[in-house]
């Protein structure tokens, strides 16, 4: 993605991850397809609280959509999914994440003792403002949320 136009939507990515505390997941290998649920970003992958649990080894792919609809923000995401074991390392830090980020919330009914999380690599993105769409790619998305490790990678290099 150029510069200039990277340098005008990434904070307003930043904003929307950091407001919005719920995303739709439309995923296969459940009872219910389309997910309402509670999500946080840890390195450029989503980590995704589900009310029900997918059986196992089916959910492979996912359709990730995060918007505000007040400020006519949408970004969506296609992606890896993976489910996660809840002995896994990724599960425990995405499980504090997801209780640090839903404290801020006053509604918590779509949390769950043990939740059954799915971690989400993103792959192909898009990101819209208004009318406006400009396609982003899952480093795009690491340089929007985290710029001061970024850059320090970047430098690194």
């Amino acid at each position: 993605m150029p510069e200039s136009i990277f340098k005008q939507i990434s904070l307003d990515i930043l904003k929307l991850h950091r407001d919005s505390v719920y995303s739709l997941l439309a995923t296969s290998g459940c009872n219910c397809q389309v997910h309402e649920a509670a999500y946080v970003n840890i390195d450029g992958k989503y980590y995704i609280s589900l009310s029900c649990e997918p059986e196992v080894g089916e959910v492979k792919t996912g359709i990730l959509l995060i918007e505000d609809e007040s400020r006519n923000l949408r970004l969506s995401w296609v992606g890896s999914a993976r489910e996660l074991d809840r002995k896994d390392s990724a599960y425990k830090r995405a499980l504090s994440a997801l209780s640090r980020k839903l404290g801020r919330c006053k509604d918590k009914l779509h949390t769950a003792v043990q939740p059954f999380l799915l971690e989400l690599v993103p792959e192909k993105g898009r990101f819209s403002v208004g009318d406006e769409e400009v396609w982003i790619s899952r480093n795009d998305l690491v340089r929007a949320l985290y710029p001061v490790g970024y850059s320090m990678r970047q430098a690194m290099l």
